[in-house]
């Protein structure tokens, strides 16, 4: 329903051989908040990640089981995560962990708290850029953030003022996404805010910037677009949500979301405070006129 109104950065696990060094470690790179890019040394031949103040990873987090996972090392040097039969399960790289090889620069989830492995030639390099990786990357759905949303659309914004050109932007927004966590839990929320975008991810063109912009919302950028093919874009989005069917845990569920248009021609020129705040007001108007449906900016006559 349409109602109107008067970049991935993050660098991927590679192909090779499994890590084989001493020097390995676990890096922190979800939730975000104080402990975030936090360095774990995994020295000792077994280490246990656990809720349990004696793990020697311990996490506070109440998604995680006292003794939660198991880190081995054999006698080749190559690490093996195994789960400890706990509540919400360890993976690596979206596979349950039983046994399983780490190489380096894998992902090992453990309850809803994400690890980048690294064990390469180059620790300090690849921490350096996984913290740096931290800056401009949200690491759960592996979307630019909020950081480098604001700098693209500014050279965007700039670019579209200097020659006059088309630009438009999308806020989304999940409706109703504090019923899933109530009622599903929080891991049920990050699975879903991971496939969602995943979906999202694809209708996208390279040229184009899709970012989760904070909490439950996301923001695309459309360079060279006018507000006709943005709102192609925006109904063509909220239509593949509603249609999607999500599962966590063999549970399905659906939800839908809002989208808030804004557009200009750089004439006259833009700012990027107001094109947030119109696309932003449109999500809001949205919402606040049924859910699930697009709200847009009227083409200057």
């Amino acid at each position: 329903m349409v109602e109107k109104l008067s970049e991935t950065l993050v660098s991927h696990p590679k192909k090779q051989a499994p890590a084989s060094s001493k020097d390995a470690c676990l890096v922190l790179i979800y939730p975000t908040g104080p402990g975030m890019g936090l360095r774990y040394g995994l020295a000792d031949q077994n280490v246990i990640i656990g809720r349990s103040p004696s793990c020697q990873i311990h996490i506070d987090n109440a998604s995680v089981s006292r003794q939660h996972a198991r880190i081995d090392r054999d006698e080749a040097g190559v690490y093996f995560a195994t789960d400890l039969q706990s509540t919400n399960g360890t993976f690596v790289n979206d596979v349950p962990a039983n046994q399983t090889t780490m190489k380096d620069g894998d992902y090992l989830k453990v309850g809803n708290c994400i690890y980048r492995f690294l064990a390469g030639g180059n620790i300090e390099a690849d921490y350096h850029e996984v913290i740096y990786n931290l800056t401009i990357i949200d690491a759960l759905t592996s979307c630019p953030n909020k950081r480098f949303f604001n700098e693209f659309l500014d050279r965007e914004i700039a670019r579209s003022n200097r020659h006059k050109r088309p630009l438009s932007v999308l806020m989304i927004d999940i409706d109703n996404f504090k019923t899933v966590n109530d009622t599903m839990g929080h891991l049920a929320g990050d699975a879903a805010l991971k496939a969602m975008a995943t979906l999202i991810r694809e209708t996208i063109r390279r040229e184009e910037l899709f970012s989760r912009f904070g909490g439950e919302e996301f923001a695309i950028i459309l360079p060279e677009t006018k507000i006709e093919q943005a709102l192609i874009l925006a109904e063509k989005i909220r239509a593949i949500v509603e249609n999607n069917q999500f599962d966590f845990e063999s549970k399905k569920f659906n939800i839908t979301v809002s989208i808030g248009v804004a557009t200009t021609d750089g004439d006259p020129p833009a700012t990027i405070d107001q094109l947030i705040q119109q696309s932003d007001a449109r999500l809001y108007m949205a919402k606040n006129s049924g859910k699930n449906k697009v709200v847009f900016q009227s083409p200057s006559p």
